[in-house]
């Protein structure tokens, strides 16, 4: 028989108090080893930040709606860049993509909720858009 001391395990790698065995600390090939990216990837994704940046200011100055006829295209070429770039972040800088199931679940759960909230409010500012004279 085994006697477990507080906050260790056996010697099999069983629970040692917290939640998970031994092994996890020490062993990469465990579900709850996080595996850092190399430095090279923050300097590459930091690089394609400024770039896309870049594009973002450059489009400023650029009036689609006018080339085209369109009232929507500026807009919708500025939210596709934000969204590419707040996507970059969140996997690297915020190291998601290396990440449990359970993380992966909760950022997407953040960025549907942003879309839920995004519906209410565009929602509100298209009233405006009904005649509503009538039921005054």
């Amino acid at each position: 028989m085994t006697t477990i001391a507080h906050g260790h395990g056996d010697d099999h790698g069983h629970d040692d108090g917290h939640g998970h065995g031994h092994a996890a600390h020490g062993d990469p090939n465990s579900p709850y080893h996080i595996h850092p990216p190399p430095l090279i990837m923050y300097f590459l994704v930091f690089g394609a930040l400024m770039v896309l940046l870049g594009i973002t200011v450059g489009l400023y100055y650029v009036d689609f709606n006018k080339i085209t006829g369109w009232s929507w295209p500026n807009i919708i070429l500025a939210l596709f860049i934000a969204i590419v770039k707040a996507s970059l972040v969140v996997l690297f800088f915020m190291n998601v993509r290396g990440s449990t199931r359970l993380t992966w679940l909760w950022a997407a759960l953040g960025f549907i909720w942003l879309l839920l909230m995004g519906g209410i409010f565009m929602d509100y500012q298209s009233r405006a858009w009904i005649d509503s004279s009538g039921w005054q």
